[in-house]
């Protein structure tokens, strides 16, 4: 049996025993869409968002999120067993295989983690000499925990990182001791910072590397740019709720992540600047990730404008009365305050 197929069997088994499916109207016929996503966090809270409010409904669509990890999705996605990843990473890696995968839209534009430290250490002035727990060596936790390190003004040398794995083994750590500090995700810093740990800055104010997005096969965009479009207007309607009216997400994330009210409320303050305000992305958003991939797979002459394509964004922005989404780029943000999209 090839890798190819036995990872399509694996893929086969994962949709069929993983799948959670939104509420059906009565007598409705909705097309069913499957997405893709690796855990639940607050990294893929809009499109949970849009699945509870109904959005992806309102345009005839029934949508399905299955969990997977990062290399099934790659292979899903190129194969046709999903539909959309909501992984940005596996899209890029797809892209670099010359898979045809391609990213649509970002979800959000900032990561969504915060430095958690033990609770003896009050400043970013304790930090050196500390070890940090990171998922694994050169991966994007890790990238930007030595980004987060150095903003804070620490060099290299001055801290040591630790390849622990997953979020819990990296809790177990900082309880040991064994390390004094980790990034983490939303709400599990939250948490953390409950139990008396502190946070030492939101890495969403300090780097743009989003890991969130819609990813889909570039034959999708040829042959069906209505899905495509249906999927990034219901992903944009919640978008724009989580800016502008974030407590009325807030059961629906004390439901999914399973946190306290008061959880939920720090969390989405935590959350919103990562938030992305108009879906967009360019080639510089991606870098960090684009560049890692690039390193991974010694192919530095390949852009990353190969793993992308806007179009069809900028026309579901342009029907929804945004002149200014002609030639939009990152720049643009702030029209977005000036002007509420009609949805």
């Amino acid at each position: 049996m090839t890798p190819l197929r036995r990872t399509a069997i694996v893929v086969f088994a994962v949709l069929t025993t993983a799948t959670l499916r939104a509420p059906i109207a009565a007598g409705a016929d909705l097309r069913k869409v499957t997405f893709s996503y690796s855990a639940v966090s607050m990294t893929w809270f809009p499109v949970k968002v849009a699945v509870e409010k109904g959005f992806f409904r309102n345009e005839g669509l029934e949508p399905q999120l299955v969990q997977m990890n990062g290399n099934v999705a790659t292979v899903a996605l190129a194969n046709g067993h999903i539909d959309f990843s909501l992984n940005i990473s596996p899209v890029l890696n797809g892209a670099m295989q010359g898979l045809g995968t391609k990213l649509v839209a970002a979800l959000n534009s900032r990561p969504l983690f915060a430095l958690v430290v033990r609770p003896e250490i009050t400043s970013a002035a304790e930090l050196k000499g500390k070890i940090f727990a990171v998922a694994s060596f050169g991966n994007t936790q890790a990238i930007l925990t030595e980004k987060h390190l150095q903003h804070l003004g620490l060099r290299k040398g001055e801290y040591q990182l630790l390849a622990m794995g997953a979020t819990p083994a990296r809790i177990a750590a900082m309880e040991k001791n064994i390390a004094q500090g980790s990034l983490m995700p939303l709400p599990t810093n939250v948490q953390m910072e409950n139990k008396g740990y502190r946070l030492l800055g939101n890495t969403a104010e300090i780097v743009v590397n989003p890991i969130a997005g819609l990813g889909v096969h570039e034959d999708r965009i040829k042959k069906d740019p209505d899905l495509v479009k249906r999927i990034i207007r219901a992903s944009l309607r919640s978008l724009r709720l989580l800016q502008s009216n974030p407590k009325e997400t807030i059961r629906i994330l004390m439901d999914w992540t399973r946190v306290s009210e008061n959880d939920a409320l720090r969390s989405l303050e935590l959350a919103k600047p990562g938030f992305s305000k108009n879906g967009m992305l360019t080639d510089e958003d991606l870098s960090i990730e684009w560049g890692f991939i690039q390193q991974q797979t010694k192919k530095t002459n390949v852009p990353v404008s190969i793993a992308h394509d806007m179009t069809l964004l900028r026309e579901v922005l342009r029907e929804l009365g945004y002149r200014e989404a002609v030639g939009l780029d990152v720049r643009w943000q702030s029209a977005l305050h000036a002007k509420a999209p009609k949805f």
